[in-house]
């Protein structure tokens, strides 16, 4: 690649990482997107040219355009011209193989999980001196606000998206996977062909070495169905993770006399806040990290896999995950307001919604309340999540409620934060108008000395936050 190449929706977390690894290659980088950020401000500060309207972009000259699934059926006319002028014109995730294709790659995939676990595989990598590549769609200081970055090693260390089903295409030599749950159903309709999906991407039947968090319901219910007379790559290797409890199974006894010296057993049990596993060639280990929750346990133990077949020793990964330095915006101590820690969370799915209430709520350990100001995050993803949302967030001591971030989606007549009134307490639960200040001060008057506020949400309820915490800061 030469370059110029132009990037439709610039400012999105994928985007931005491909625009900063283009920008690593000194590669020149246009860029479209129809709203100003942080995200977009820095890409220019490195050197990319970007506009807010598409028409003040020239495509003469143009190398690529790379596009993401977000932005495909808006701009016909950009299209047509693109195919017109017969310039190259790449879905992100093609985008991404170009970019590693000459490097082995580490990819991560799974409904939860996916910026966390390949934060801590590249945090091992690069501490060990690998100049890993790294794209990870989060914000990490191990990239420095850029999201992805070009490494001159043999590994690149990745985020597979399945949202909209791209992540079968990436072709990775070693594949880790977290957990199988129902999100984006928009996209694949039914359970099954989000099972279809994520079973294509264990990659039984290629070439390479899969990791899998097996005591994960989703994953262990694959395993079980669709492995009974399984056909397996010459050239396959697979590592289970799981819970003691899940070897006694008749579905991993099947599995592991189906693929005999192809199967490694990683055999781990969790004890107060460690956990403690079985790995071939050591005595047994043991786990501990800055930051609460089982999940956080068992995706680190999915790392530490994918960073020994790396060839990193399992020893001195478990060393360096006991200062794992986290992801921006996952139970991220935002600061103190008379008294009241204020949290951020990017947790937007039941599941995720469920652990880091429960992991606040034990670290609280009943000497405040953990209030809860949650935006629900997508039209589609509230109507088909609706009462799981509500069941979840109904934990919380206290709830407020935020209108629904649209992610660019169009409104779904009928839905919207008022449509959680049937399934929560309304005593504990108040329903708010999306107005700053007016919000700001209903929060204030609920909230106590020692509560922690939590911040959740994939859209923007941070600011919300942030805001509170401009009128009396103590950081």
């Amino acid at each position: 690649m030469r370059g110029p190449i132009l990037f439709l929706g610039i400012g999105g977390s994928g985007m931005s990482s491909l625009a900063h690894m283009a920008l690593d290659l000194k590669l020149s980088v246009f860029g479209y997107d129809k709203k100003n950020s942080d995200t977009t401000q820095f890409l220019e500060e490195r050197g990319a040219i970007i506009k807010n309207d598409i028409s003040e972009i020239s495509l003469e000259g143009m190398e690529m355009v790379v596009y993401s699934s977000a932005i495909n059926d808006k701009h016909k006319q950009v299209f047509d011209e693109i195919k017109e002028k017969n310039i190259q014109l790449k879905h992100r995730s093609e985008f991404m193989h170009l970019l590693v294709s000459n490097q082995k790659s580490i990819s991560v995939a799974g409904s939860h999980g996916k910026t966390s676990t390949t934060t801590m595989v590249s945090q091992i990598l690069s501490e060990q001196g690998y100049d890993p590549t790294i794209m990870i769609g989060g914000d990490t200081s191990l990239l420095e606000k850029r999201g992805g970055k070009m490494g001159e090693g043999k590994f690149a260390v990745y985020e597979s998206d399945e949202s909209d089903g791209t992540f079968l295409k990436h072709k990775a030599q070693v594949r880790l996977l977290t957990n199988i749950d129902n999100d984006h159903l928009d996209y694949y309709k039914t359970r099954e062909r989000l099972e279809d999906a994520f079973f294509e991407y264990m990659g039984f039947g290629v070439e390479g070495t899969t990791v899998l968090y097996a005591s994960d319901p989703g994953i262990r219910d694959v395993l079980k169905h669709y492995t009974k007379n399984i056909t397996t790559n010459p050239n396959f290797k697979l590592y289970l993770c799981l819970d003691s409890e899940d070897t006694k199974s008749d579905w991993f006894l099947n599995l592991k006399s189906n693929l005999k010296d192809k199967l490694t057993s990683v055999i781990y049990q969790i004890k107060d806040d460690r956990l403690e596993f079985e790995f071939p060639g050591f005595e047994s280990l043991s786990l501990r990290l800055p930051y609460p929750g089982v999940h956080y346990l068992t995706n680190g133990l999915v790392a530490l896999v994918g960073a020994s077949i790396a060839g990193v020793s399992i020893k001195i990964s478990t060393d360096i995950l006991s200062r794992y330095i986290g992801v921006k915006r996952r139970q991220e101590t935002l600061g103190d307001w008379k008294g009241i820690t204020v949290m951020d969370d990017y947790g937007h799915h039941p599941t995720e919604i469920e652990i880091v209430i429960r992991s606040l709520k034990k670290k609280l350990n009943s000497k405040g309340r953990l209030v809860v100001l949650f935006q629900p995050h997508r039209y589609t993803r509230t109507e088909l999540l609706l009462k799981d949302l509500a069941m979840s967030l109904s934990q919380a001591d206290v709830l407020f409620l935020l209108p629904i971030y649209s992610a660019g989606e169009t409104p779904i007549p009928g839905i919207t934060h008022e449509s959680f009134i049937p399934f929560l307490d309304k005593e504990h639960t108040e329903f708010l108008k999306g107005e700053m200040d007016l919000d700001l001060s209903v929060i204030q008057s609920k909230l106590k000395k020692d509560d922690m506020l939590l911040c959740l949400g994939a859209g923007n309820v941070r600011d919300w936050g942030l805001q509170l915490l401009k009128e009396n800061p103590k950081l």
